[in-house]
C-alpha cells in the first residue's frame, strides 16, 4: 500500500508533525529511563562508599591496636579482633567491587592489604619499627581511598560530583584522620539525599511523559484509519493498473519469445515460467490435445495436474480443461470457492488460489490446446484482464500456424534434399522427359549398365531392349502408366557389353500440380542373384535333401505330365514301388549313418539301371518309386519292359553286400503297376503300386509283383 505515492504524500504532510512530536516523547521517555539508571548507580555508589568508609575506620583501629602492641607488647587477643574485623570488611568491600563489576579498576587493593599482613606477621621481629607500621597502614589506606575514583560516573546527580582527588589527598595523611570519619559521613549523607531526591523528580517527569506518549500514539492511530479509508478506493484503482501494467510487461516478454521461437516444445513451457514472475500468478500450465500432455513449471503442482491428464482428453468429464475444448471459449471464475470445478479445489487455501480462467488454444481455427492460469487474487481475471489474455492467446495461436508452417517448409525442405540424396547414392535410378529421353541417371545405374552419366543423358532406354521385351510388353508397360501413373514389374535389359541382366523395376510419373505428367522416374533392382536363390529354392523344394533324388511333389507333377503324354500318344507307362526290406533294423542297430549310406547306394544303382528319360524318386524313408513314361503301346509289350527293368533293378540292390564294411542284410520288396490314360489318378497310382509292393512282402519279400485289376 505504501508504494501509492498519493498516499504517500498525504501521509508525509499530515502525520509528520505528530510524528516528530512522537519521536521527541519517546526521547524523552528514554532519557527519563537512564536517570532512573542513574539513581540505581548512585545507590550502588552509596553501598560502595559505605564499604570503603568502614574498612578505613577499621585499618584505622588496627593501626592504633598494632602501635599499642608493638609498644607494649599487651592485649593480642584484642589486636587478632583487630584484624579479624578488618578482613571481614575487606571481604565486603570486594564482594561490592564483583557486583559493580570493578574488579579490573581496584585489583591492586589486594596487594595493599598484603602489606598490612606483613606487618601483622613481623609485629614480634626486631627489625620492624614505627616508621614502617606508619608507612604500611598510610599507604594502605590511601590506596582504598582511592577506589573512590572507580565508582560509577553520575550524569544528573551533581552535588556529588566532586573532586574526590583533593580529598583524598587531604585523608591520606594521618594527622588529618580525625576528620575523616565525619567527611565521608557527610558524603554518605548527601548522596542518600541527592539520591532520593533526584528519584522523586524522576518518577513524576516520567509519568508525564508516557501519558503524553499514549495521546501522541493515539493521534496518530486515528489518523492512519482517517487516511487509509479516504484513499483505499484510489488504492484499488492504483493496483488495477499496476495489474494491467504487469500484464502487459507479460505480454512484451512473450511477444518477444513467440517471434524467435519455432519449437512447439519450448513455447509451452517458455511461457508458463513468463507467467511465473507475475507476483498474482499462483501456478499456469498448458494441455497439449494432440500430444494430450501437460506443459508446466516443475513442481509439486504439475504432478497433480500430469495425474489428471487422462480426463481432459474426453470432454464428457466435468472439468475446466474439457469443457473449454468443447465449448471452445474462455472459463472465467473469479471465486475459487464457489463451486468445485478444479483438481485443486480442497487444497485452495492451502496453496492461496483464490480465482481461475482457462482460454482455448486454437490452430487454423482449431482447438489443440487449453491454457489454465491460477490466481492468488479474488476476482483478478475482469473484462480488461480477459481481453489482455485473449491478446496474449492470439499470439500464440499465430505462433502455433508459424510454427506448423514451419515445419511443413522443413519437411519439404527435407524431401527435396533426401530425395536428392537417395537418387545419388541408393538404387539404380533414371528420370526421363516425356519423350522418353534420359535427362538425369544417377551413378548406381551406370555401374550395373556399364554406361557413363555422359553417354546415357539424351538418350532413348531403348537401347538396353532386349528380345525379352515384345511390343506387347511395351505397350502394357506405357497403358498401365496413363492410368495408373506406375508401373512395376521384371524386366531383362541388355549391359553395354551385350550381357543380359535381369532387373525388378518402378517406373513413376512425376506430375504437377495440374495433375500432368512432365517426367518418368525408373527405379531398378538387380534380382540375378534373387533368381539364382530362387533356382535353389525350387530344387531344395523338389529333391531329396539325402540322395538328391526328385521327392514325392516333383515326381507327383511328373506323373501328371507322362499321363498327358501316354493320353495323346496312346502309349503305356508305369510305375515301379521299391521297399527296402529289413531297414528299420539296420537304422536301429548299426545306426542312421549306416541307413543313409545304405539310402544313398541304393539311389545310385537304381540311376545306374533305368534309362534318361525315367525318373527315380524317394518318397519315404526307404521307399522309392521309379516312373516309366514309355514301356511300349500294347499292354503286354508294356508288361514285358516292366519286369525286366524291375528285375534289373532287384538284382542291382541285391549286388550291394556290404555298407561302410557291415553285412548288408537289405533286399528290395518290388510292386510295379501300369497307366495309359487319365482314369486313374496319381495318388491311386501310386496306392496301386504301393499295394503290389505289399504282396510282394507277404511273398517272401525279395520279390517282384504286379498290381491286376
Amino acid at each position: 500500500m505504501f508504494k501509492n505515492r498519493l498516499f504517500l504524500k498525504i501521509i508525509s504532510i499530515f502525520t509528520l508533525p505528530i510524528l516528530l512530536i512522537f519521536v521527541y516523547s519517546s526521547f524523552i521517555v528514554y532519557q527519563k529511563n537512564i536517570m532512573f539508571k542513574q539513581v540505581e548507580i548512585m545507590k550502588d555508589n552509596l553501598v560502595f562508599v559505605k564499604n570503603i568508609k568502614e574498612l578505613i575506620f577499621a585499618i584505622d583501629k588496627e593501626q592504633n591496636a598494632v602501635v599499642k602492641y608493638f609498644l607494649t607488647q599487651k592485649d593480642k587477643v584484642d589486636l587478632q579482633k583487630e584484624f579479624k574485623n578488618s578482613d571481614e570488611l575487606y571481604n565486603e568491600l570486594l564482594n561490592t567491587v564483583k557486583i559493580l563489576n570493578l574488579e579490573s579498576k581496584v585489583e591492586n587493593l589486594d596487594y595493599d592489604l598484603n602489606r598490612i599482613k606483613e606487618i601483622r606477621q613481623s609485629l614480634d621481629s626486631e627489625k620492624l619499627n614505627l616508621y614502617q607500621i606508619s608507612e604500611a597502614y598510610k599507604s594502605t589506606k590511601k590506596n582504598i581511598l582511592s577506589s573512590l575514583f572507580f565508582s560509577k560516573h553520575f550524569k544528573y546527580a551533581n552535588n556529588y560530583n566532586l573532586d574526590l582527588s583533593k580529598i583524598v589527598d587531604f585523608l591520606s595523611h594521618d594527622e588529618n584522620s580525625k576528620y575523616l570519619k565525619e567527611l565521608l559521613s557527610s558524603l554518605l549523607e548527601s548522596i542518600d539525599k541527592e539520591t532520593n531526591l533526584f528519584k522523586n523528580e524522576l518518577l513524576n517527569d516520567k509519568n508525564i511523559s508516557i501519558l503524553f506518549l499514549i495521546i501522541v500514539f493515539f493521534t496518530m492511530g486515528s489518523l492512519f484509519f482517517v487516511l487509509k479509508t479516504i484513499v483505499s478506493k484510489e488504492q484499488e484503482s492504483y493496483l488495477k493498473i499496476k495489474t494491467y501494467k504487469d500484464i502487459y510487461e507479460i505480454l512484451s516478454k512473450t511477444n518477444k519469445f513467440l517471434t524467435k521461437t519455432y519449437d512447439k516444445e519450448s513455447l509451452y513451457p517458455n511461457i508458463c515460467e513468463i507467467l511465473a514472475q507475475n507476483e498474482n500468478f499462483k501456478f499456469a500450465f498448458f494441455y497439449d490435445v494432440s500430444d494430450k500432455k501437460i506443459y508446466a513449471k516443475n513442481g509439486k503442482l504439475k504432478q497433480i495436474i500430469s495425474s489428471q491428464v487422462n480426463y481432459y482428453e474426453d470432454i464428457s468429464h466435468e472439468n475446466l480443461v474439457s469443457k473449454t475444448v468443447k465449448w471452445q471459449t474462455n472459463i472465467i471464475i473469479n471465486n475459487f470457492y464457489e463451486k468445485n470445478l478444479s483438481v485443486f479445489y480442497n487444497e485452495a487455501k492451502n496453496l492461496n488460489i483464490n480465482s481461475m480462467a482457462t482460454f482455448p488454444i486454437k490452430k487454423f481455427d482449431k482447438v489443440v490446446g487449453v491454457m489454465i492460469i491460477y490466481s492468488t487474487q479474488i476476482g483478478f481475471f475482469d473484462k480488461e484482464v480477459e481481453v489482455l489474455f485473449d491478446k496474449l492467446v492470439n499470439d500464440i495461436n499465430h505462433c502455433l500456424e508459424k510454427i506448423k508452417y514451419e515445419e511443413q517448409r522443413l519437411e519439404q525442405e527435407d524431401e527435396l534434399r533426401l530425395s536428392s540424396y537417395s537418387f545419388d547414392i541408393a538404387e539404380p535410378m533414371l528420370i526421363t522427359d516425356t519423350e522418353g529421353h534420359i535427362v538425369r541417371v544417377n551413378q548406381a545405374f551406370c555401374s550395373i549398365m556399364g554406361y557413363t552419366k555422359d553417354e546415357l543423358i539424351g538418350r532413348n532406354p531403348r537401347i538396353f531392349k532386349t528380345p525379352h521385351q515384345d511390343y506387347k510388353f511395351i505397350e502394357d508397360m506405357w497403358n498401365c502408366l496413363r492410368i495408373n501413373g506406375f508401373w512395376t514389374g521384371e524386366l531383362y535389359n541388355k549391359k553395354s557389353n551385350d550381357e543380359i541382366i535381369p532387373l525388378k523395376g518402378t517406373i513413376t510419373a512425376i506430375k504437377d500440380k495440374n495433375g500432368k505428367a512432365t517426367h518418368y522416374l525408373g527405379q531398378y533392382f538387380d534380382i540375378g542373384k534373387i533368381k539364382d536363390k530362387e533356382k535353389v529354392l525350387e530344387y531344395q523344394a523338389t529333391h531329396d535333401n539325402l540322395t538328391g533324388l526328385p521327392n514325392r511333389l516333383l515326381l507327383t507333377d511328373r506323373i501328371e505330365q507322362a499321363i498327358r503324354k501316354v493320353t495323346r500318344h496312346k502309349i503305356i507307362g508305369g510305375l515301379i514301388f521299391i521297399d527296402l526290406d529289413n531297414f528299420k533294423v539296420i537304422n536301429d542297430t548299426l545306426g542312421h549313418d549306416i541307413g543313409d549310406a545304405l539310402l544313398i547306394t541304393v539311389a545310385k544303382k537304381m540311376k545306374e539301371s533305368i534309362r534318361e528319360e525315367d525318373t527315380v524318386s524317394r518318397v519315404g524313408g526307404d521307399e522309392f518309386v521309379i516312373l516309366l513314361d514309355n514301356l511300349g503301346s500294347t499292354r503286354d509289350e508294356a508288361r514285358r519292359n516292366i519286369k525286366y527293368l524291375a528285375t534289373k533293378i532287384k538284382d542291382a540292390l541285391n549286388s550291394i553286400d556290404s555298407i561302410e564294411g557291415y553285412k548288408n542284410i537289405s533286399t528290395p520288396s518290388i510292386g510295379i503297376t501300369l497307366f495309359n490314360d487319365d482314369s486313374v489318378s496319381v495318388k491311386d497310382l501310386i496306392k496301386q503300386a504301393d499295394t503290389a509292393m505289399y504282396e510282394a512282402k507277404k511273398q517272401g519279400k525279395n520279390t517282384i509283383e504286379l498290381f491286376e485289376d
